[in-house]
C-alpha cells in the first residue's frame, strides 16, 4: 500500500509540474495582507514568510488526510530548520476555532511538539484568495510571491523524491513549475 501511495504521489507531482497554472501574484498582492495568528498574536500572511521561494500549506483539524500527513510534515519542517530554510514553509489552519484549541489538537491529539501552524483569522477570505480547492492543499510560491501552482490532497512528506523536489524549490534551484 505504501509503495502504491508513493507511486500515486509521484505521478500526481509529475503531472502537476507540467499542467499547473501560473498566476501573477506577488508578496505585495493584497492576499498576503490577510491575517493569520500564532502564539505571539496576529500578523499578516506576508509577515509569516521570511523570504521566498516558499511553500504554503492549508489544513484543518476535521480533515482526516490532514491528520495523517501532519506527523511527516513535522519531520519535514525539522529538516528545513536544519538546512536553514525555516520561514519558507508556512502552514495555515483554515479552522473556525480558538487558536489554543488548534495547538492542543496538534500537541495532545497528534503528539506534535515542534510543529508550527498559523490559523487564518478569516478562513473564508484566505481560502478564497488562494483558491483552496481541497484539504489539505499545498501551494508553491516563487521568490516574488507568484503562486506557481498547487497540489490538492495529502502528500508523502517523508518520501525522498518529494523532499528533494520541495527543498530544491526552497533553495531556489529551479522552480517546481518548470520541472527542475
Amino acid at each position: 500500500m505504501r509503495a502504491h501511495k508513493f507511486f500515486l504521489t509521484s505521478l500526481i507531482l509529475a503531472v502537476w509540474v507540467f499542467v499547473s497554472p501560473v498566476s501573477a501574484a506577488s508578496f505585495e498582492d493584497p492576499k498576503y495582507s490577510l491575517e493569520v495568528k500564532d502564539e505571539a498574536g496576529t500578523k499578516t500572511l506576508r509577515d509569516a514568510f521570511t523570504k521566498g521561494p516558499a511553500i504554503l500549506h492549508f489544513w484543518a483539524t476535521w480533515c482526516p488526510n490532514c491528520r495523517v500527513e501532519l506527523p511527516a510534515m513535522e519531520r519535514f519542517e525539522d529538516e528545513l530548520k536544519a538546512q536553514g530554510l525555516d520561514g519558507q514553509f508556512v502552514v495555515v489552519a483554515l479552522e473556525d476555532a480558538p487558536y489554543g484549541r488548534i495547538q492542543s489538537f496538534l500537541q495532545d491529539r497528534l503528539e506534535l511538539e515542534r510543529f508550527t501552524s498559523y490559523q487564518a483569522v478569516d478562513m473564508q477570505a484566505v481560502g478564497t484568495a488562494f483558491q483552496v480547492a481541497a484539504m489539505p492543499y499545498t501551494l508553491f510560491i516563487d521568490e516574488n510571491g507568484d503562486v506557481l501552482g498547487g497540489i490538492p490532497g495529502s502528500l508523502e512528506w517523508d518520501a525522498p523524491q518529494i523532499q528533494e523536489t520541495f527543498i530544491g524549490h526552497l533553495q531556489g534551484k529551479g522552480t517546481i513549475a518548470s520541472g527542475n
